[in-house]
């Protein structure tokens, strides 16, 4: 009789403690799991459109920037219209780049352009979900026009140098032409005295 009470106080113990140690192993592993998961997850992506230039000149169609972050590439797309990446319309194609929270270890990274594997003038900052304009170069850009050549100009007996300024635009906009509308009614309105019927 001691020996079935024994066997079953033993039982009761057994049970008793292997609940217990399984339910402090699944508490363990959740939060193992869950320090896992919040470490691995990344940045929201920043998107960048604009223009690329290259020793002043339109990048042509084809042309790859690419965006790197600590040096490691991170974002690419391919540019289908001359001079211009992405766009900002809603769904315009867009550089996007990914960063881990890695980048962040020393502070907001900085992302380094290349048109065409060569390295662009500008940098800018990890703006995580931003949508940024960036207007990138390489080998910098002509600011400052050319001076404009003098011509010269004869009326009659004198003879004067005007200097000519040629213009170059790349992307004209037409000029809006308002035209008046005109009444082409020739009656003259009366005026009309309405009274509202009652009952």
């Amino acid at each position: 009789m001691e020996k079935i009470l024994l066997l079953k106080f033993y039982d009761t113990m057994t049970n008793k403690y292997s609940i217990w140690i399984s339910a402090l192993l699944a508490a363990c592993v959740c939060i193992a799991m869950s320090g896992i998961v919040f470490a691995a997850s990344p940045q929201l992506p920043c998107e960048f459109y604009g223009s690329a230039l290259v020793q002043g000149s339109p990048v042509p169609v084809g042309s790859v920037i690419s965006a790197y972050v600590n040096g490691t590439l991170q974002g690419s797309i391919t540019v289908v219209e001359a001079g211009k990446f992405g766009g900002l319309g809603t769904f315009d194609e867009r550089l996007i780049v990914m960063a881990g929270d890695n980048d962040f270890a020393n502070g907001v990274p900085t992302i380094s352009f290349k048109i065409n594997d060569q390295p662009a003038d500008q940098t800018a900052p990890y703006q995580p979900g931003a949508s940024t304009q960036v207007n990138l170069t390489v080998g910098g850009q002509s600011a400052v026009p050319a001076p404009a050549p003098v011509q010269p100009v004869t009326q009659g007996n004198n003879s004067t140098q005007v200097p000519v300024i040629v213009a170059q635009v790349s992307n004209p906009s037409p000029t809006p032409v308002v035209t008046p509308v005109q009444s082409s009614c020739s009656q003259t309105v009366q005026n009309v005295n309405v009274t509202a019927l009652t009952q």
